[in-house]
């Protein structure tokens, strides 16, 4: 009977973000290291597991360290999917992209093909992340503080994902000088008309400034005009709660100035505004007279008098 070949020892491996893990992948791999004899954690997450050791096992038997190749596009597409934050039911970031890489690393170019088992939920996340990204450049809004070196903009997000660097360079091109600041839970970033600054952890000042300013959004007089457009523009018969949340979840409502208008909109459409093309207090309003088309082409023009 032949000996079986030993299991390798136990690791554990912390990573903050696509960096770190990378250089602590590049050093399993180095090592020999399979994914089934990772322990990965989030983060600063100081959970102690009983079977891992911090250290690195020496090089297994018979395994040369051999340098570790991939292409530019395979290393975006990971650091893409490295953005997704899982919930309860998806399998945590770091242990997939490790098993990802220790298979490219021995030559299975499958693992991030989109058919493969893994390489589909590479793809799936990085799809999620860029939703997330357009869901950031969409709901999020800003609110206006006036100070004595002029305007500036605040604004708080909860991003399922980490999308803010993403986010703030679209913001830096279409807000031109105008000085701003993001505060989300995880992060935020300033820009001062010429520069990015990213922070992380976010700034107990920034967050508290930018949530207080979300609360009170319904009172700043642009955020009113926007509700009075938003209703003005609100079509009750062409109401469809399910694309409505498709293309603006839910969870964005109560950071939008307009958010607490939807469910009261949508209640009055379904007890029979919808038999109106829009909504029921705009018809209510005071508009301005206007002469009748039949009296004004009736009246001669000064050019056919004479």
């Amino acid at each position: 009977m032949r000996n079986a070949s030993p299991l390798p020892p136990s690791c554990a491996a912390w990573a903050n973000d696509f960096d770190e893990w990378r250089a602590q992948a590049r050093r399993l791999l180095h090592a020999g290291v399979p994914p089934a004899s990772v322990t990965w954690h989030d983060g600063n997450d100081g959970h102690d597991d009983l079977f891992s050791s911090l250290e690195l096992p020496p090089t297994l038997p018979g395994s040369t360290p051999a340098a570790i190749r991939i292409g530019r596009d395979q290393l975006t597409l990971l650091g893409n999917a490295a953005r997704y934050r899982a919930d309860g039911h998806d399998q945590p970031r770091w242990p997939l992209l490790y098993r990802v890489l220790w298979r490219w690393a021995r030559g299975d170019a499958a693992a991030m093909h989109p058919a493969d088992r893994d390489g589909r939920v590479l793809h799936q996340r990085w799809h999620a992340v860029k939703r997330e990204a357009h869901h950031m450049h969409a709901f999020l809004r800003f609110h206006r503080r006036d100070e004595a070196r002029g305007e500036r903009y605040v604004a708080w997000f909860e991003p399922a994902h980490d999308v803010l660097d993403l986010a703030a360079e679209h913001f830096a091109d279409r807000m031109g000088g105008s000085r701003w600041i993001i505060a989300t839970p995880h992060g935020g970033v300033g820009w001062d008309g010429s520069a990015l600054d990213y922070r992380a952890p976010c700034p107990a000042a920034w967050t508290e400034e930018a949530r207080t300013a979300a609360e009170r959004a319904n009172a700043d007089e642009e955020h009113d005009l926007w509700r009075t457009y938003f209703v003005s523009t609100f079509n009750p018969a062409r109401l469809n709660h399910r694309v409505m949340t498709q293309h603006m979840p839910q969870r964005f409502w109560r950071h939008l100035s307009e958010g607490d208008l939807i469910p009261e909109l949508e209640a009055r459409a379904r007890h029979g505004g919808q038999r109106l093309a829009q909504e029921s207090s705009v018809g209510r309003r005071k508009g301005k007279a206007l002469p009748d088309a039949r009296t004004t082409l009736s009246q001669p023009s000064p050019d056919d008098e004479g």
